[in-house]
């Protein structure tokens, strides 16, 4: 059984090249180059989550429930801002682009997940004396869903 780990020593990777195929062969490709986001503070939730879809069953007098369509959550990845940091400059430019970018988590165990997303946004955090500058990019993963790699 494995054991759990923290996302202590995990980094975050983001590339604007197209991946040939959506498995881990087009993520590994020799022709995608990823460049790992400095500075990420913390990484949301990822999986699926399917619309319910039910009626009520006059035989049964009670509501039966379906799974429906399936989305992926909105994600989001809070960053310590660093403007000349190769990966948050790539992040940003996602921002305002109509195109998938890839991402490429690599947990401290050597396990990998790799996924296409929209960027959807990136936005100034405020603070205090006290608080880091920061910014939260929301993304949401490709409907093809993650492709996770044993470590």
């Amino acid at each position: 059984m494995a054991t759990p780990i923290t996302f202590a020593g995990s980094t975050v990777s983001i590339t604007s090249d197209t991946i040939p195929t959506y498995d881990q062969v087009g993520f590994e490709d020799a022709a995608v180059t990823f460049t790992v986001i400095g500075e990420v503070i913390s990484v949301g939730g990822m999986g699926r989550t399917y619309a319910d879809v039910s009626y009520k069953s006059l035989a049964q007098r009670g509501t039966v429930h379906k799974k429906g369509s399936f989305d992926q959550p909105e994600i989001p990845i809070e960053i310590g801002v660093n403007r000349t940091d190769a990966g948050q400059v790539i992040l940003d430019s996602a921002s305002t682009s109509d195109a998938n970018h890839a991402i490429k988590i690599e947990y401290s165990n050597g396990e990998i997940d790799y996924f296409e997303t929209l960027v959807f946004g990136v936005v100034t955090a405020g603070g205090d004396s006290d608080t880091i500058r920061s910014v939260t990019a929301s993304i949401r993963i490709d409907i093809q869903g993650i492709v996770e790699v044993a470590a």
